[in-house]
């Protein structure tokens, strides 16, 4: 089967929707361990900030000692990455369910937003794949 990133939009490209679906959600969930795993580490450092803040350190040095900086932005990394990752698995699926016969309607109830979405989503699957 030819998989690969499309170049465009960085959706799955398969013969096969459903199995581009699944390739999207095993995408998205490793994006959203290491989304997890950056929480976790933002809310230890911002929790030492704290920590230096109480005790009274100025907040200059509790900004600079704690790598808050780098912390951020790992942080807006792994945000940025689940959001594109959540946003190929939306377009995955609903070119796997309008290959399998599911009307604009049905898409746009089961992910629980408006038909006028779903149709932009299923253009924009089909831009993606063509």
């Amino acid at each position: 089967m030819n998989d690969k990133r499309c170049p465009q939009r960085g959706m799955t490209e398969t013969t096969d929707p459903r199995h581009a679906a699944i390739l999207e959600l095993e995408h998205l969930l490793a994006s959203a361990e290491e989304l997890r795993s950056s929480v976790r580490s933002t809310e230890a450092t911002y929790r030492r900030s704290l920590l230096l803040l109480k005790g009274g350190f100025p907040v200059s040095e509790a900004l600079e000692q704690k790598a808050t900086k780098s912390t951020r932005m790992a942080l807006t990394e792994a945000l940025t990455s689940f959001e594109l990752n959540r946003h190929r698995t939306r377009l995955a699926f609903t070119a796997a369910g309008l290959a399998e016969g599911m009307t604009i309607g049905e898409i746009g109830r089961a992910w629980g937003f408006s038909r006028t979405l779903a149709s932009r989503y299923a253009r924009e699957a089909r831009e993606a794949l063509a």
